[in-house]
């Protein structure tokens, strides 16, 4: 079977700033209120897609979020135009709007977990949207990066784009950063390696610092809505202590 691998990168969106949101992300934190540059990001970006592409690498682009996320202020109770909105949430809860415009869904590591169609039972390549429910400016993604996907690969006879799992702490999932395929040729069957922090059937080998973000449970719900098959699926548990120094996604450690 013919199989070609595909570069997707995040676009940084217009409102990318250092707000120190994510507890557990000890450089998230160290930088907390510096400057920013959206324009700068975006244009290194753009740059780096474009040298893959040089170097004859497929290459795709995913746009970044609407933000300020109006609609969830409003879910939260705040009423008026969109500018009111806007203004309310500035002077009340200051560190509210700074979530709902966070850039964060540019690190497309935790848009989804993807399989190949050489694993699948169905021969489709699948794609379950991670809810990343750990933290409230990444969970409110998952809606708008399902409609995404499900825009880019809307051939159905090739592509299963599913939503995110269900958003309680049992079934945290955190995409493709927690996740490695091994094998040789793209289009050949190969063993794919879930890697998970927090097992709620073993709540004493988590990590006591820092939350676990990635769980055993949502891990094996991927497997199953992919229709791998088990004998090419792999579990494993990433190190507490490790998650407790602020590594909580097993690709910072494996790509060393």
């Amino acid at each position: 079977m013919k199989a070609t691998e595909a570069n997707f990168d995040g676009l940084v969106g217009l409102t990318h700033h250092y707000a120190g949101l994510s507890f557990g992300n000890e450089a998230s934190t160290r930088n907390q209120l510096q400057p920013s540059n959206p324009r700068l990001a975006a244009k290194q970006g753009l740059l780096k897609m474009k040298a893959l592409a040089d170097m004859g690498y497929v290459q795709g682009v995913i746009p970044p979020h609407e933000r300020p996320n109006i609609a969830a202020l409003r879910q939260l109770g705040f009423g008026g135009s969109d500018e009111q909105v806007l203004a309310a949430t500035g002077k009340t809860a200051p560190g509210l709007l700074s979530a709902v415009s966070s850039a964060s869904a540019m690190w497309v590591a935790n848009a989804a977990t993807v399989s190949p169609s050489a694993d699948s039972l169905d021969g489709r390549v699948h794609l379950t949207v991670a809810n990343l429910n750990n933290k409230f400016h990444r969970a409110i993604e998952a809606p708008e990066t399902a409609w995404l996907l499900r825009s880019i690969f809307r051939d159905d006879r090739h592509f299963a784009v599913h939503d995110a799992l269900p958003q309680v702490a049992m079934f945290g999932d955190e995409g493709a950063a927690n996740h490695n395929r091994l094998g040789g040729a793209y289009g050949e069957r190969g063993v794919q390696l879930f890697v998970y922090g927090r097992d709620s059937s073993h709540e004493g080998k988590a990590p006591q610092r820092y939350p676990a973000r990635q769980t055993r449970e949502a891990s094996e719900a991927v497997a199953r809505l992919h229709q791998l098959s088990p004998e090419s699926v792999l579990y494993a548990q990433q190190n507490p202590a490790v998650i407790d120094q602020g590594v909580f996604h097993n690709d910072v450690i494996a790509v060393k």
